[in-house]
């Protein structure tokens, strides 16, 4: 008899347990661990926002235009349109100063000595042709003088107006030592036609004449120096600020 189990001789399955084996369950989508960010489709730029594509290969985080040459920030990025002109224009009127610094010692140390030679030689020779040559010479040399040191002056005033600091300080030098030149030049040659003029001596005519020529070679050695060194402190002021 079956005792009314059925079939199976009367063995049931265990408890949730059917006859035959289930079908599995369903596997739980996996959840991403703890902590990780799960993967989203990146979004559509903004407007006005750089393209993820756009922006320069190693420069995390860099705003919208800053990959284009000549942007702000950029590398290579050119200041602003003449920042140098004013210190580059500086530079070459210190230069052309300094030139003509250079000319003016060179014409009235060449044109004195021409001159005295000239003069030295007629006078010892007693040829009046020579002495006009000499007087010709020197008032043509005398103008030269007055045309580059005239340049001169008018570069000065220029870097004394556009410079600063010590690159003033030496065009002041330069237009002081001009000025305090001339006024010494005319001091020595009133004071020597004064005693030409009042002496019957010659023996004091000589000496004073020697004199003056000594005073008036070192006033034209003093006068060079200063003038160089104004020069050459204006130069190193341009250098140091180029």
């Amino acid at each position: 008899m079956t005792q009314g189990y059925g079939p199976g001789h009367g063995q049931q399955g265990q408890w949730g347990q059917a006859g035959q084996n289930p079908p599995p369950a369903p596997q739980p989508q996996q959840q991403p661990q703890w902590g990780a960010p799960e993967q989203a489709p990146p979004a559509p730029p903004q407007w006005g926002q750089a393209s993820p594509t756009g922006a320069p290969t190693g420069a995390p985080g860099a705003y919208p235009g800053a990959g284009y040459p000549g942007a702000a920030g950029a590398p290579g990025a050119a200041g602003p349109a003449g920042s140098a002109g004013p210190a580059s224009t500086v530079a070459k009127l210190i230069q052309w100063m300094f030139y003509a610094t250079l000319a003016v010692i060179a014409v009235r140390l060449i044109g004195n000595v021409i001159v005295f030679a000239v003069q030295f030689a007629g006078g010892a020779s007693g040829s009046a042709g020579l002495e006009g040559a000499g007087g010709l010479l020197g008032l043509l040399l005398l103008l030269v003088n007055g045309l580059v040191t005239l340049a001169l002056l008018v570069l000065a005033v220029m870097v004394i107006v556009k410079a600063s600091g010590r690159g003033r300080t030496g065009a002041i030098i330069i237009i002081a030592t001009v000025i305090l030149s001339v006024i010494a030049y005319w001091i020595l040659r009133v004071i020597l036609i004064a005693v030409l003029a009042t002496s019957t001596d010659i023996s004091t005519v000589g000496l004073m004449s020697l004199v003056y020529l000594v005073a008036e070679i070192i006033r034209v050695l003093i006068v060079f120096a200063v003038l160089i060194v104004g020069a050459l402190m204006s130069r190193r002021w341009a250098k140091q600020n180029a």
